[in-house]
C-alpha cells in the first residue's frame, strides 16, 4: 500500500529572490516537521520543480506531477499563505476533491481570503507571530488531527 505524506504549499512564483529563499526555507522547515511527527518527510514541491534548479518541465509536466502528488499520494495539505499567489489555491481544491484535509498555517498579521478559509476541506487554521512559534504549533495541529483521525500517514 502507498503511504501518503504530507504536502507544503505556499507561493513562490514572482517573489524577491530574498523573499523566496527565506519561503523555501520555511517550506523545508515544516518538512522537517512533519517528518519528525510521521516519520515520514512533507513533499515540498520546489525540492522537485523549482523552475531555476528544475527549468526543463513544461507547466503540463509540472501540472500533471504536482495534481497526481495531491490527490493521490498527500495525507495532508500544509498551506503558507505567505505572499499573494495564483497556484495555491489550485493545489487547495485539488486537495478539496479528494478528501485530503488542510491545514492553513499563516502570520498573524496577514489577511487571508474568506474563499481560501472557507474551503470544506480546510480542518485547521494555525497562526503564528514567529516561524519557531509556527513550526510548534504545527506539530501540535498534524498530532492533533492524527489523533481525531482526521489524518492518515
Amino acid at each position: 500500500m502507498l503511504q501518503k505524506v504530507a504536502y507544503v504549499c505556499g507561493p513562490l512564483t514572482e517573489l524577491s529572490a530574498e523573499l523566496a529563499q527565506v519561503a523555501k526555507t520555511f517550506y523545508e522547515r515544516i518538512g522537517d516537521a512533519c517528518q519528525e511527527i510521521t516519520g515520514v518527510r512533507a513533499f515540498v514541491p520546489h525540492e522537485h520543480f523549482d523552475p531555476l534548479k528544475h527549468p526543463n518541465f513544461t507547466p503540463r509536466e509540472v501540472d500533471e506531477a504536482e495534481r497526481n502528488q495531491v490527490c493521490k499520494k498527500t495525507s495532508v495539505l500544509i498551506v503558507a499563505p505567505i505572499a499573494p499567489s495564483w497556484g495555491g489555491g489550485i493545489e487547495v481544491e485539488m486537495a478539496n476533491q479528494s478528501n485530503v484535509p488542510v491545514i492553513i498555517i499563516c502570520k498573524k498579521d496577514k489577511r487571508i481570503s474568506r474563499l481560501l478559509k472557507g474551503n470544506p476541506a480546510v480542518k485547521l487554521i494555525i497562526e503564528y507571530s514567529t516561524q519557531d512559534q509556527a513550526i510548534l504549533r504545527l506539530k501540535r495541529g498534524i498530532e492533533s488531527l492524527m489523533i481525531s483521525r482526521k489524518v492518515f500517514f
